[in-house]
């Protein structure tokens, strides 16, 4: 168990090399801090680790399946012509034995079956009742698990996550089920990256920035490798701090290791802009800075995977902010991407201190376990929101290394600062930016504000209220075939943002009436379809979905004998697989690669072969699926083994 160590970080002081006479610092936004606000900001350093653990904010769920069916009869129906109706659905669906077994309220009637119904019965059912002339309507009565609206907080099971009072004290847990970062990159402009099992999944391809040979420590100036090669000066070990900064933001989460990240399924890039006692030259930090962004540098290659947030967890003495830094943040904002800074430990107006004094940037002051804004925390009016930084009692944990004054192997350890502040809502805004990509730096400054709760007079942030408040938007490819097919009349509302499938591809989530609407898209099979409330639907999700199954690279089809198919295909191994569903047979999954698979196409795909009635289910010698010709009523079982290949034989 790491030691929990007492020492408090002052954010790392930078070398101002080439600093020159700068413009005054923009004014903080009209709705910032009130000078008597300001006169709030300076309680003292408090101590003492207190659990803040909140609730999920999980809803219930409802059951798969039921056996209940409200059924709103015309009036005046008689009961007899009720009983006739009921009698005539039994014979055409899989209702067993109903019966009416209550009316509600509303006079509709609650019929009950012998047996439980799938969400592909149920709809065979509602479908026939609806069409008989004495019914007025029909639906599935569903059974809800866990209806109250409230949960216990829902903890990774990451091993330090207990030590990590941070993400809990402003809601992390309760805004994942609102957004994880999926598909944005965090920007992390630091003293490098290195090498981590909480750090490593989630890393996309940097750049180190450091132009002074001495102070880079690897001799060579700009090159494309980010390795951070220590912080240490002379009496200080090194701190690590890129790799804690980025920890802090995006550690890989629910991997039984270490810590979890605020924004889990976020990507890091580091962009290394400091060197040995953490220095740098602003211009460098600058075009470290833009470059995550994606804006070109002269010499540097182009930003591939360019980021949505940049996160600059610095700062240094400075009347004023150096024009070169200002330029940066200024292009940045214009292009959307917002530069995320510490707001300095001195203990002063934040006015004195760079980059916290650029126009435009979001500045973070530090807030303690006992929600105070920190003794050593910068304050004033250029200060937008707080979040945990953490004390000499409380600090801040995250991933290190255990060399001193050398490369040593992957840890974790703690460090206080508004260093620390800073990622926590760097990865905020990556919750935001995966519900809306496209929105902008005031927006985000906004939203982080209006959701936030009051500390000291600012506003800590909040996570899961500012994930929740950003409504997810479509783009791209999704978004036109959402237009193109009825849009919100027919899908409902975006409920997430675009997320990578895991295998290839992008998948959004809709939904209308309680109906979720998958929309997935790859440069393969283009934009298609699973309706997950259908019975192919709701047996991919059953299956595992896209990881497990595949994408769609169709939509539902109705088959010859009245059925329907989708078919599937995973874009990393080819291997495409059809489910197929039928009011006699529900759906199930066939690979038509597999040996059986093959042979089942030979003889007729489900017209002649049939449909399956059960998955490919391996043995120890093999393998076997079963099928039914739903016309004949005949049952059939197809068995591979390597040696004999397939066989057919009838079963009863």
């Amino acid at each position: 168990m790491p030691r929990r160590s007492a020492r408090t970080l002052l954010t790392l002081s930078v070398s101002a090399l080439l600093l020159a006479t700068a413009a005054p610092a923009a004014a903080a936004p009209p709705e910032g801090p009130t000078p008597e606000q300001q006169a709030q900001t300076k309680p003292p350093t408090v101590g003492g680790v207190e659990s803040l653990g909140r609730g999920t904010g999980a809803q219930g769920k409802v059951l798969a399946e039921t056996d209940r069916i409200v059924v709103k009869f015309k009036d005046h129906v008689p009961e007899a012509q009720k009983e006739e109706v009921l009698t005539e659905v039994e014979t055409a669906t899989e209702i067993e034995d109903p019966e009416i077994v209550k009316t509600t309220g509303n006079a509709e009637q609650v019929v009950e079956s012998d047996t439980m119904l799938d969400k592909a019965e149920q709809q065979a059912v509602v479908e026939t009742l609806e069409k008989d002339p004495a019914v007025e309507s029909a639906e599935p009565d569903l059974i809800v698990v866990n209806g109250l609206a409230a949960h216990a907080a829902s903890a990774p099971n990451d091993r330090y996550w207990n030590y990590q009072w941070g993400p809990r004290n402003i809601g992390v847990p309760s805004a994942w089920s609102h957004g994880t970062g999926n598909g944005v990159v965090i920007g992390i402009a630091d003293t490098g990256q290195i090498n981590h099992p909480d750090l490593n999944q989630r890393t996309v391809r940097g750049y180190d920035f450091l132009s002074d040979l001495y102070h880079s420590r690897d001799g060579n100036g700009r090159d494309g490798n980010p390795q951070d090669e220590g912080d240490w000066s002379p009496g200080r070990p090194n701190w690590w701090h890129g790799s804690h900064v980025a920890g802090i933001a995006a550690a890989h989460t629910n991997n039984r290791t270490g810590i979890a990240g605020v924004a889990p399924d976020a990507r890091i890039q580091h962009a290394r802009v400091l060197g040995a006692d953490g220095r740098g030259y602003i211009s460098d930090i600058a075009d470290g800075v833009m470059w995550s962004a994606g804006i070109a540098i002269p010499g540097v290659p182009r930003n591939t995977t360019p980021a949505k947030v940049v996160n600059l967890s610095e700062a240094w003495d400075a009347p004023t902010c150096a024009p070169v830094m200002q330029n940066a943040v200024n292009r940045m904002h214009k292009i959307g991407v917002p530069l995320v800074v510490a707001a300095g430990n001195a203990g002063k107006s934040a006015n004195l201190a760079a980059p916290a004094n650029c126009g435009g940037a979001i500045v973070v002051a530090a807030t303690s376990s006992h929600n105070r804004i920190t003794g050593y925390s910068n304050w004033g009016p250029m200060v937008d929101v707080a979040a945990p930084g953490g004390d000499t009692n409380a600090p801040i944990w995250s991933t290190v290394n255990t060399g001193k004054f050398s490369l040593g192997a992957p840890s974790y350890g703690d460090l206080s600062g508004t260093s620390m502040a800073a990622p926590h809502v760097s990865g905020v805004i990556a919750l935001m930016k995966e519900r809306n990509p496209n929105i902008g730096v005031e927006a985000i400054r906004k939203t982080l504000r209006d959701t936030g709760v009051n500390v000291n007079g600012y506003r800590k942030v909040d996570a899961g209220r500012a994930a929740r408040a950003v409504a997810p938007t479509t783009r791209g490819a999704i978004a036109t075939y959402y237009k193109a097919h009825g849009g919100a009349g027919v899908y409902g509302n975006p409920t997430t943002g675009e997320r990578d499938t895991g295998v290839g591809g992008v998948v959004q989530h809709f939904v209308k009436n309680g109906r979720t609407t998958k929309l997935y898209w790859s440069s393969r099979t283009g934009v298609r379809e699973v309706r997950t409330w259908t019975g192919i639907g709701s047996r991919h999700e059953g299956l595992g979905g896209a990881r497990a199954v595949g994408i769609p690279f169709n939509n539902e089809q109705r088959t010859a004998t009245g059925g329907y198919y989708q078919s599937f295909v995973d874009p990393r191994s080819g291997k495409t697989t059809k489910i197929l569903w039928s009011a006699r047979t529900g759906a199930q999954p066939i690979v038509e690669s597999s040996g059986i698979g093959r042979v089942w196409v030979r003889n007729g795909y489900e017209t002649k072969a049939g449909y399956p009635i059960t998955p490919e289910v391996r043995t120890s010698t093999g393998a076997y699926q079963r099928f039914q010709n739903i016309r004949t009523g005949e049952r059939t079982q197809y068995t591979w083994t390597p040696r004999g290949g397939v066989k057919v034989t009838r079963i009863k």
